[in-house]
This record gives structure tokens, sequence and C-alpha cells, in this order.
């Protein structure tokens, strides 16, 4: 069997079964049953990882066992006139060569790894060494699964990682990151006879704090943390919020202030001007814009001006952007840092911030600088939800094999990248001693969105490679 038949019905089957991040059960216990129902070596575990193991086709292969990887969970995210129920799974429309979903996510990523893994494991007509399946969970909300997957029941010494969403693109590094929590305590007292003054920062563009930090786009935190910095004591703060995520660059921040009746057209015209330097400093990258609205003069609960000074102080050091570009990799981001969002619970205000980098001590730095911040305004730093990055190797006998292989086969250039986002190579290169670690995938579009989109074609071609890589590992002396 070497046409693509049997992936798509295994992407058919698993797409009937229920699995956003958090909800992998039932889909970590349909792996298990098709193992069981093969008589295949199967393990699982409480995080609902499962590894899958089936010997080689070639009699005394002498390669080392080869890791196919891909996480079950997915982003689920339905559009307002869809019709089918979250437990009744995912609709699939096969139209014009793509693969789509009908009103919700498609979950190709990474569902298309769990159907590439299944239809190698259910055929034995095809060459290939030892297969070591592993199926992880919560990959999209912070790698969760793989991080407590039992490496030492792998033997595997290649690793071959199918969620990388652009066809003949082969990634060869990743970055490592945590979050930050960086919250501040918070006085309060009551100011008399001032006007409640709303700022709001909406209509950016924001973008993957990861893949598109690099476009110095705006940064809705930090662009109120300037505006609140120029005010100084001309304001006081009631409130600050800005929704988002830390693994999004953030499009919007709120603050509530009191102002003197005396000095609130003052402080309008100042916010207006930093609007149009915002806007002149941006230009064509983004779409900032600043709403004002201001009411009558009464009451109001604000921060005190201590308070006041410490957060606004510790908004104006928080790393953001790009804080370093890679030697080795032309033109790619090894450090950044990116303020997600803000909320005020209690008398806590907690910045959320998400740190990447290539590189392990560049992290370290990175959460050293979130500690001095914390130590100068008198808050709290906490570091969690770390993942290991994955660092470019000069020589990796498997991406060169897997590039010839492509070029050989479609007669197109394969390109060798790194990306500035999180990926579960890092952890298997952290965990498993001289592994050679390859990525790439079919092409998808439009993915985490009702838009999402699978190029038949390019699953076929994708399922192709895979054959041929696996044959050329299983039949090497």
């Amino acid at each position: 069997m070497t046409d693509a038949k049997k992936v798509f019905n295994y992407f058919e089957e698993i797409s009937r079964i229920p699995r956003e991040s958090g909800d992998e059960k039932a889909i970590a216990a349909y792996l298990v049953g098709f193992a069981k129902d093969r008589g295949l070596e199967v393990y699982s575990d409480s995080h609902s990882n499962v590894i899958i193991k089936k010997p080689s086709t070639v009699p005394n292969c002498a390669c080392a066992p080869v890791i196919i990887q891909g996480h079950t969970d997915m982003v689920y995210v339905r559009d307002d006139n869809c019709k089918i129920a979250y437990e009744d799974g995912i609709g699939l429309i096969y139209k014009d060569g793509w693969l789509m979903a009908d009103g919700t996510t498609l979950g190709a990523d990474d569902g298309i790894a769990v159907a590439y893994a299944l239809a190698l494991l259910d055929t034995d007509d095809i060459v290939y060494p030892d297969l070591e399946a592993v199926f992880t969970t919560g990959e999209e909300i912070g790698c969760l699964g793989v991080g407590e997957l039992d490496f030492g029941l792998l033997k595997g010494k290649y690793v071959i990682n199918l969620d990388t969403e652009e066809e003949g693109v082969f990634f060869t590094s990743c970055a490592g990151a945590f979050r930050n929590n960086l919250s501040i305590t918070i006085e309060r007292e009551t100011v008399s006879g001032h006007c409640p003054l709303t700022v709001k920062i909406y209509g950016l563009l924001g973008g993957h704090s990861g893949g598109d930090i690099h476009l110095g786009k705006a940064n809705g935190i930090m662009l109120m943390s300037r505006i609140l910095s120029e005010l100084g004591d001309k304001v006081r703060i009631s409130s600050l919020e800005a929704v988002g995520k830390t693994n999004a660059i953030s499009t919007n921040a709120t603050a509530e202030l009191f102002v003197e009746k005396a000095e609130l057209e003052g402080v309008e015209n100042l916010i207006k001007q930093l609007q149009s330097d915002f806007r002149h400093e941006y230009g064509n990258r983004d779409n900032v814009s600043v709403e004002l609205s201001s009411g009558d003069i009464r009451d109001g609960v604000c921060y005190t001006c201590e308070s006041q000074k410490r957060i606004v102080s510790a908004l104006s050091l928080l790393p953001n952007g790009v804080l370093g570009m890679s030697f080795e990799i032309a033109d790619l981001v090894e450090s950044s840092s990116n303020p997600g969002f803000i909320e005020q619970k209690d008398n806590e205000l907690i910045i959320h911030s998400l740190a990447r980098s290539s590189v392990g001590s560049r992290k370290t730095e990175a959460k050293e600088k979130f500690a001095a911040i914390a130590a100068l305004t008198g808050g709290a730093s906490v570091c969690s939800a770390e993942y290991p990055q994955w660092e470019y190797r000069a020589k990796s006998p498997l991406r060169e094999l897997a590039m010839e292989t492509y070029k050989e086969l479609f007669k197109i250039e394969a390109k060798a990248l790194a990306i500035h986002a999180g990926l579960e190579c890092g952890f298997f290169d952290k965990m498993l001693e001289s592994v050679d670690i390859i990525s790439y995938g079919p092409e998808l579009q439009d993915i985490h969105t009702p838009k999402e989109r699978a190029d038949i074609a390019s699953i076929e071609r994708i399922w192709t490679l895979t054959l041929s890589i696996l044959e050329k590992l299983a039949r090497q002396a």
C-alpha cells in the first residue's frame, strides 16, 4: 500500500472523536484500542500520552528505531453558524483539492500526523525500520503532555515530527520558552472631585508572538505604558486591563483614569498627540487607534501614588519584542519577549508575558530581567510552563536525507529553516541522547480558525516522502 487512502480514512475516523486541548482521553482510548486490536506494543499514561511500537518489516534491520511524532489535541474554534455539536466531532468537506471542516477548525494541526502514524502502523507491505509512534497531548496549551512523557520507553535515534504547516519546509531548530507572571500589589485610596477618563487602545493587528515578532508590530500593553508614563502624576489610575493571550501580540489595552477638571483638556490633547506619534512610528505596519471618553466630576477609587509609580515603572521596563538575532541562522530571531495580557485581581495587577529563545542561556537572562523588575518595583516574578529549545546542529544526516529525498521525488528544492516558536522537538532533543530530528508536514492554511484547510495533494506527497525516507533508513547498512 503506497497510496494515501489509509491516511484519509484514519483522519476521518479521528475527526469523529472530540479532542480539543485538555479533552484527549477519548482519542487516547481509541489509540490504545487500535494498538491492542493489532497486537502492537502500547503504553499510555495519566496525561493521555500514547506510545505504540511496531517491529521493522525488514528482517534484521540495522537501522535504529524511528520515532514518528505528533500531538492528538487540536485548537477547537467554531463559527457562529455551525450546527455540529462539539461532541459530534468534525464535519469534513472535500472540495476543490482541499480538505476542510464544516464550520469549525479542521484539526489537521496535528491530526494529520496522527493519521500518518496510524496508516504506517496498520500497513505491513511497505519497508520501514522499527517504529515508535508517539502521540502527545496538550501541545496547543503549552506542550503539557510531552513534558510528562516517559522518554525511558523510547529507543529511537531518529525523530520525524509531523507538525509543520508549509510543505517543502524542513524545520531544524525551534525556540524554547517560558511564561512569566509579574504581579504587583495594588494599594488604593479615594480621590475627590475628579473627572473619569477612559483610555482605550484598539484595532492593532496583533499576530503570533513567535512567528510575527520580527515584524515590529505595535503591542497594546507597551503603547499604554508609554501613555501612562508620559501622563505621570497628571492622572490617577483606577484600573488597567489588556485582554489577550501570551502567545499573541497584544492588540488592546484599557485604562480607567481620574483627572482633575482643570487638567482634562490638556491630558486629552497629550494622548491625541501620542496617538499621532504612534501612527507615525508604525506607519503601514499597524493600525493604532486610541479612544477617549470622559464623564462628570465625581469621587473615584484609585491606585495610591506609590502603587501607580511602581506599576507604570514595571510596565515601562518590560522586555518586549525582539531581544536578539541568531548569529548562526540568517534572519532568525534568537530571543524575544511578549507581554500578552494584563489582569487585575483583587489587590494585585498581573502582567502575563511569554519569553522565547533558541539558546538556553538567553532564557535564563530573560528570567533574570523579570526578577530584577519585580525587585525594583516591589513585585513578584513567577516563571512557569517552560519548555526546552531545539538548538540547530550543523550536521544532521536525517535532515540531509529528508531534503534530498524531497528534491529527488518532486524536483523542488527543499528549504531548511528554524522557527522562533515552540515545537515538541525540543523535549526529544533534551531527553534523548544523540537523537537526530527533523520536522515537516503537508500544506495547511488558516490553522486555528474555522477557515483551516489542508491541501489534499500535499498530504499525498508528504505520505510518499515519509515512506521513501523510512525505506532508505531501513535499507541502510
